[in-house]
């Protein structure tokens, strides 16, 4: 592998979400970054927040979509490193940062690293809550993980990164999080998806609930330890020996909590209804007629499935996940959680974060 030289030109996609803006954060705390050996650029798709992260944090900015496919593959081919945090169902807009990777391969003979951030929704069976599953999915050997259809949930992107991959112009990773929990540290949005919507949906009913039987068995990992594994997979990558597989191997497992969602809901209830948010800590099944009122239209896909998945290459890799359950894991992260939607509201609106981040890494600094 022919590797970039310094200064490397690094783009970020989804420095305004959760994900993408917390690998924002970790990024900017970095020495390489602060000297100037590491260059960042987010592809931000919204201009007033473009102008924030621009003025307030001194990052460059390429205003533009995923769908802007132009945009999008004329910034990639000038990056060594692309951290692709924007979207898992988005392949078009993948397809275009790899073409415009490919492009650069090309002009240089230098492989761009490929960093892409997937889910475990791609493990997901139709259980509805009804049953616990056996299968558990490992990344060790990832033939199961391959096995998946390419037009099932994040399949098509996952793909193409690790056909990339075997071509060889890219050294691609897909790092597949389960649910993602605790407070995000990025410029915008620091709220996770699946425990807010339980946490409101508990809010509107009065009481704490689950899809069916609850029985369906999920993992989860904490946003900084998510981070901090993409961040390890661009350390190695960029090393001068990388020992991280890419290729049809290219697949990260990194889950550090297990739970069913009757636990979590019990949990959520026993919590909330110990702040008196809730006058009873019992939780109960959601009625048909409820699901898609409280929880949306994807209810049984993200909160009635089976999704089991097994931390294998990272851990060997030297991944140190720091929460988990037991240690500031998942269900203590319900309470910080439930404080977050009461500032947000029931319904979600956008908070700018921008000079919480700056004080934060001013702080870190000092």
């Amino acid at each position: 592998m022919s590797l970039p030289q310094y200064p490397i030109n690094l783009l970020l996609t989804g420095a305004t979400g959760f994900i993408g803006g917390t690998l924002l954060a970790a990024l900017l705390a970095r020495a390489d970054v602060r000297r100037g050996d590491v260059r960042v650029t987010c592809l931000v798709r919204d201009a007033a927040g473009a102008a924030h992260i621009r003025e307030r944090l001194g990052v460059n900015i390429v205003v533009g979509d995923l769908a802007d496919t132009d945009v999008v593959r004329a910034a990639a081919a000038e990056a060594d490193v692309v951290l692709d945090a924007a979207n898992a169902d988005f392949p078009s807009g993948a397809r275009a940062m790899l073409d415009g990777l490919r492009a650069r391969y090309a002009r240089t003979g230098v492989q761009s690293v490929f960093i892409h951030s997937s889910g475990t929704g791609a493990l997901t069976d139709n259980a509805q809550g009804q049953f616990a599953s056996e299968k558990v999915y490992e990344d060790i050997d990832c033939a199961d993980i391959r096995a998946i259809p390419r037009t099932y949930v994040h399949r098509e992107t996952d793909t193409l990164v690790s056909d990339a991959s075997v071509a060889g112009y890219i050294r691609g990773y897909v790092v597949m999080p389960p649910l993602v929990y605790g407070r995000g540290t990025g410029p915008f949005s620091r709220t996770s998806v699946q425990v807010p919507a339980l946490i409101r949906a508990a809010l509107r009913l009065r009481q704490a609930v689950h899809l069916g039987a609850g029985r369906a068995l999920w993992n989860a990992v904490h946003v900084q330890d998510l981070a901090d594994l993409c961040l390890l997979l661009l350390d190695d990558a960029l090393g001068g020996a990388p020992e991280a597989a890419t290729g049809k191997e290219c697949f990260y497992l990194c889950a550090t909590d297990s739970f069913s969602w009757a636990q979590l809901a019990a949990e959520i209830g026993a919590r909330l209804h110990a702040r008196s948010a809730l006058p009873t800590a019992a939780a109960r099944a959601l009625l048909p007629s409820e699901e898609a009122e409280v929880l949306g239209a994807w209810s049984g896909f993200a909160y009635g499935s089976n999704s089991r998945s097994r931390t294998g290459k990272a851990y060997k890799l030297g991944w140190e996940p720091k929460h988990h359950t037991g240690r500031d894991g998942l269900f203590e992260s319900i309470e910080a959680e439930y404080e977050a939607v009461l500032r947000e509201g029931l319904d979600k609106a956008p908070t700018v974060h921008i000079d919480e981040m700056n004080a934060a890494l001013e702080a870190g600094r000092a």
